[in-house]
């Protein structure tokens, strides 16, 4: 990938005449197997990329290095094939969430094919050319008076993000907002972000979401979490800590079970509750958060 976008190496060797590239990988189960390599650079590379770094190996003999490079990643792979190849590695130290998830379908059965022609092709060419001249100067993007406003206003929610893996895999939620909402202010040709054009990108946003937490869930990467998560979430009255012990066939250390309902307390899943009868030491409950008190 670097050498693909490379600066100069040597005189014989000028680098690379455009450092643009569009890589698209139809079988990205293919690179997260790379990734699980010991020793592999490329999830390093691809997460400097995605924020901007120089790119770089450490090679002995020809050192390759990429400044000022814009790459993006297209890949495609199956829900099951995801779920089987993403390590929690992958999840955590941020590699997945530079990518946007987008589940899609076949919307129509085509013998043939199908492709644009005609008007409609040209339309689009030159649609996209003129945005393409447009991008080409220099220019800052601002938000205008609006769009600022709604910006402030979903900042927080955004930055916040979600618990468990669904929200290790969505985590820059706010960074590929603004990314997509400067994309449809220069595809209009447009010196600000305007408000359209940020709704426009929070639909998107809104849907990769929801495409995330199709494939995850609401897993929380923690087994005995989950575990315990899947038994109570449909019990209105919760569960008691002997239901808990119960689960596991009382197999699980009693500290192993507080710390993995303090786990689910502190992600808002479980609330803690008491009851007594008056009579001896108060029963231990733990019910869905969303249960009414």
């Amino acid at each position: 990938m670097i050498w693909e976008v490379r600066d100069p190496v040597d005189e014989r060797d000028g680098g690379a005449g455009d450092k643009r590239r569009l890589i698209l990988e139809s079988e990205f189960a293919q690179v997260l197997k790379v990734l699980a390599r010991e020793g592999n650079t490329l999830s390093p590379v691809a997460r400097n990329a995605w924020d901007g770094k120089t790119l770089q190996t450490m090679a002995k003999n020809t050192p390759v290095r990429a400044r000022d490079a814009h790459v993006a990643i297209i890949g495609h792979i199956t829900k099951d094939e995801l779920l089987r190849f993403v390590t929690g590695t992958e999840l955590a130290n941020g590699f997945f969430n530079r990518f946007m998830a987008i589940a899609v379908q076949r919307s129509k059965e085509l013998p043939f094919g199908g492709r644009l022609a005609g008007d409609a092709l040209d339309r689009v060419r030159h649609a996209t050319l003129t945005a393409l001249r447009f991008a080409s100067l220099p220019r800052r993007l601002d938000f205008d008076g609006d769009a600022r406003v709604r910006w402030i206003e979903v900042y927080g929610p955004l930055s916040r993000g979600e618990e468990g893996l669904l929200g290790a895999a969505t985590r820059r939620a706010e960074a590929h907002v603004v990314r997509l909402a400067a994309l449809y202010a220069t595809l209009d040709c447009s010196d600000t972000i305007t408000l359209p054009h940020l709704e426009a990108a929070l639909a998107v946003w809104r849907y990769s979401l929801d495409s995330a937490r199709w494939i995850f869930g609401d897993s929380l990467g923690d087994p005995t979490a989950d575990e315990i998560w899947t038994l109570a979430k449909d019990r209105p009255n919760g569960v008691t800590r002997t239901e808990v012990r119960d689960l596991f066939s009382r197999n699980k250390k009693a500290r192993e079970i507080d710390r993995a309902l303090t786990v689910l307390e502190e992600a808002g899943r479980l609330r803690r509750a008491e009851s007594t009868d008056g009579r001896g030491r108060p029963a231990e409950s733990w019910i869905p958060a969303t249960a009414a008190a």
